[in-house]
């Protein structure tokens, strides 16, 4: 990473905050529901859309979530309140933590270091557009912690990031119905083989990022 790309990013030396800890455990809770997510999305999708959105509501969660018979208002509470909590605590945990976040982000959750220096000259360039297209990067929350981005600045381009983001999914739902209803109905039919497949894949994501962070450094 180059000096131009890290300077503005390194935080002063300064005592980590009293929650900053508090922001760690929240974001290893939430690291850890979103694999459970991620490993019983195919077995719960149609039965359980609430309890998977609440686990993580990535992309393929909102779309699988939108497949079964949950409400729109059901679904855009809970996406919203699960990515504004990751967001805060990732937030947080830039501010308290500063460039270490990075290394973190890179040793145990598989993110490049060419991901970081990309996102970053992004985050430079636009952050105004960065900020609410990405509103389900925890690279770019971090980002806005270490920068400590004005508070009221961030609240508003996450919100109109979240609504938007939630609102083209929920129209592309709507659009590809039929496709989604077909893939429920097949993880239906073969629910337990999927919730198996389902673990074992994320395990092995798991065990591959770990392997690819070992020697990671900024």
């Amino acid at each position: 990473m180059t000096e131009a790309e890290t300077s503005p990013l390194e935080a002063p030396d300064a005592p980590v905050p009293w929650w900053g800890p508090v922001a760690i455990a929240a974001w290893v809770v939430l690291v850890v529901l979103g694999y459970i997510g991620t490993a019983v999305a195919f077995g719960w999708g149609d039965d359980h859309p609430a309890v998977l959105l609440m686990l993580h509501s990535r992309v393929r969660h909102l779309l699988i979530a939108l497949g079964s018979d949950i409400s729109f208002w059901a679904y855009a509470s809970i996406a919203f309140v699960r990515l504004a909590l990751a967001y805060v605590v990732c937030h947080l945990i830039g501010r308290a933590y500063g460039t270490k976040v990075l290394v973190w982000m890179g040793r145990f959750l598989g993110v490049s270091r060419e991901q970081m220096n990309h996102m970053i000259r992004m985050f430079h360039q636009a952050e105004w557009v960065v900020v609410p297209f990405f509103t389900g990067s925890n690279l770019v929350a971090v980002i806005t912690g270490m920068v400590r981005t004005k508070i009221p600045r961030l609240v508003a381009l996450v919100t109109i990031g979240l609504i938007l983001r939630l609102i083209l999914w929920w129209g592309v739902a709507q659009v590809a119905d039929d496709e989604i209803d077909e893939v429920l109905d097949w993880l239906n039919r073969y629910q337990r083989p999927a919730l198996i497949a389902g673990i074992v894949i994320t395990a092995a994501a798991v065990a591959v990022n770990l392997w690819r962070g070992r020697r990671f450094e900024l």
